[in-house]
């Protein structure tokens, strides 16, 4: 398979798993106190690199069709792609560090949207999302990152 048909099948198939995910949990995929299971997948990023990227980005615009925030919630791909970014240049000095940013870039978007939709206190939404979404993408996204990455690596090849 060569290089760019890898890629878009890796990126299509992680950002329709996102989605799907996001769709099927939507009661605690959204609003402060969220628990988004497909944010889980983000650990794959530093495997996956630029496709992973690009799979977590579109299926956060995906996903976020669904949103209860409406049309702002569509702009979470901004953060979401600059979030992924900082786990894969991160990737080589600490894979749980770039997730914990991704987390605080994220929870700081979806604070901001939250305060301006439903006029959620601002820092406290922030803390709140940012509580789901650690536990999602920090602890298990690097659960999954630690448990696929050996494998992942053996099945795809290096990178």
């Amino acid at each position: 398979m060569s290089f760019k048909s890898r890629f878009i099948a890796e990126t299509s198939v992680l950002a329709a798993t996102y989605a799907a995910l996001v769709w099927l949990l939507q009661p605690i995929s959204f609003r402060e106190v969220q628990f988004r299971v497909a944010d889980m997948l983000v650990g794959l990023v530093p495997v996956l690199g630029w496709s992973g990227i690009w799979g977590i980005t579109l299926g956060v615009l995906i996903g976020n069709l669904a949103s209860p925030l409406g049309p702002i919630d569509l702009i979470s791909a901004i953060p979401t792609f600059v979030g992924a970014w900082l786990i894969w240049k991160l990737r080589e000095k600490s894979v749980f560090l770039g997730l914990t940013l991704y987390s605080a870039v994220v929870s700081a978007w979806v604070g901001y949207a939250l305060w301006i939709t439903f006029n959620v206190p601002l820092l406290l939404g922030t803390v709140y999302v940012f509580i789901g979404v650690e536990a999602a993408s920090g602890v298990g996204g690097y659960i999954v990152y630690r448990l696929v990455k050996e494998k992942l690596v053996e099945i795809v090849g290096k990178r």
